[in-house]
C-alpha cells in the first residue's frame, strides 16, 4: 500500500529540488528569497554625516519621500554629523546588516579618511556594501575680484611665474576640495599654498575680501555671489560647461585632461543580503528619476545623475580609492 505523504512534505520535497537546480546552475537563492519580496516591512533609516539643511541632505530627503511613497513605509534621514563623517559611518557598520540602516555619504569617509587617520572605528572596506551611486557634484572655481587672473590658463601662468604666491582654500587637510586642487597644481605643475577652513561660508568671505585668491567649492552656494559680481567663475571641473553657466569653461579647456567631481552615494552594512541590496538600489534610481525628484533636488541644483547600481558604484569606489590612497602619501597627510 502506497504511503501518503502530507501536503507540507511535498511542498518541501519541491522546494527542496527547485534550491538544489538554483545551487547547481550557480543562480542566486537568496534573490527569490522572502528578505527581497517583502522588503521592506519597516522604516529604513539614512544616515548622514552632515548637519540639517544643505545640497546633500536635501537631495536625501526628496528621494526618500519618493521611497516612502514607493515602498509605504517610512524612509528616514537621520543627521549624525561630527569627526570629518566618521561618527555616521561607525553607526552604520555596526548596525545589524538587513537593510534597514543606510550610509549616505560622498566618498570622504571610505574612500579618503581611511588614508588619513591611521585608527578608525570601522573598516572601510569589509565593512560596509556600496549600494547605488545617486549622483555626482562638479565644482566650480571661484577666484577673488581682484585676482590677477581671469581664466584658468592665467591662473597656471601667474602660478608659474610666482610659484607658491597663489593661496586657496578648502575644508581642511585630506578633504575632497583638498585632493582635487592639489591634484589640479600636480597636472599643471605648479604649487599652490593652502589655506584649510571649516566650511564654504568662511571660504566665500576669504574670496571677496582677497584674502585667498581661488577655491574649488560647490555651486549651489557660489552661484547668488558670482551673479553679484562679488567674484569671478573661471572654470567648471566637470567634463561639460554647466548648464546654469555656460559661459564658464570647463577646466579641461584650459588644462587638457583634468576633471573632478565628488560623489553621493548610499552604503549598507557587509552581509546585508544582496537581494536586499539590488532592491534597494533599482527601488532608489526609480525614485530619483521621478521628474519632481530630479527637476527639483538634482538637475535643477547644478547636480549631474549618476545611476549607478550596485556592482558598478563598487567600481567607482574602488578606483577612487586608489587614487586618493596615491594622493594622500604623495601629500603627507597620514596621521600619526
Amino acid at each position: 500500500m502506497a504511503i501518503k505523504r502530507p501536503m507540507w512534505n511535498k511542498l518541501a520535497c519541491a522546494t527542496g529540488a527547485a534550491l538544489l537546480v538554483q545551487l547547481l546552475l550557480g543562480a542566486p537563492v537568496s534573490a527569490q528569497g522572502p528578505a527581497a519580496t517583502s522588503f521592506p516591512v519597516k522604516p529604513v533609516r539614512v544616515i548622514l554625516p552632515v548637519p540639517p539643511g544643505g545640497l546633500q541632505d536635501t537631495l536625501a530627503r526628496g528621494v526618500t519621500q519618493a521611497l516612502g511613497r514607493l515602498w509605504g513605509q517610512g524612509a528616514l534621514v537621520e543627521n549624525r554629523p561630527g569627526a570629518g563623517g566618521i561618527t555616521a559611518a561607525e553607526a552604520v557598520a555596526k548596525a545589524a546588516p538587513d537593510g534597514y540602516s543606510l550610509l549616505m555619504a560622498d566618498g570622504v569617509p571610505l574612500t579618503i579618511t581611511p588614508y588619513v587617520v591611521r585608527k578608525l572605528p570601522y573598516d572601510a572596506i569589509k565593512d560596509f556594501i556600496p549600494v547605488v551611486g545617486l549622483v555626482q557634484a562638479s565644482n566650480i572655481v571661484i577666484a577673488a575680484p581682484d585676482a590677477p587672473f581671469n581664466s584658468i590658463p592665467e591662473l597656471i601662468a601667474v602660478a608659474r611665474a610666482k610659484p607658491g604666491t597663489m593661496n586657496y582654500g578648502s575644508f581642511g587637510p585630506g578633504s575632497a576640495n583638498h585632493l582635487g586642487t592639489e591634484r589640479f597644481a600636480m597636472e599643471a605643475g605648479v604649487s599652490f599654498t593652502h589655506i584649510p577652513y571649516k566650511g564654504g561660508v568662511d571660504i566665500m568671505r576669504s574670496i571677496m575680501a582677497s584674502d585667498i585668491q581661488f577655491a574649488m567649492t560647490g555651486l549651489t552656494a557660489a552661484l547668488p555671489l558670482i551673479k553679484q559680481g562679488k567674484m569671478k567663475a573661471i572654470g567648471w571641473t566637470g567634463t561639460r560647461r554647466n548648464p546654469i553657466l555656460p559661459e564658464v569653461p570647463t577646466v579641461a579647456e584650459g588644462l587638457q585632461g583634468f576633471a573632478t567631481a565628488s560623489w553621493f552615494g548610499w552604503f549598507a552594512p557587509a552581509n546585508t543580503p544582496p537581494a536586499v541590496v539590488q532592491k534597494i538600489a533599482a527601488d532608489t534610481l526609480r525614485a530619483l528619476a521621478m521628474p519632481e525628484v530630479r527637476d527639483k533636488f538634482v538637475t535643477g541644483v547644478g547636480l549631474e545623475p549618476l545611476n549607478l547600481m550596485p556592482e558598478a558604484f563598487a567600481q567607482l569606489v574602488g578606483s577612487e580609492r586608489v587614487r586618493n590612497e596615491a594622493l594622500v602619501k604623495r601629500l603627507g597627510l597620514q596621521q600619526n
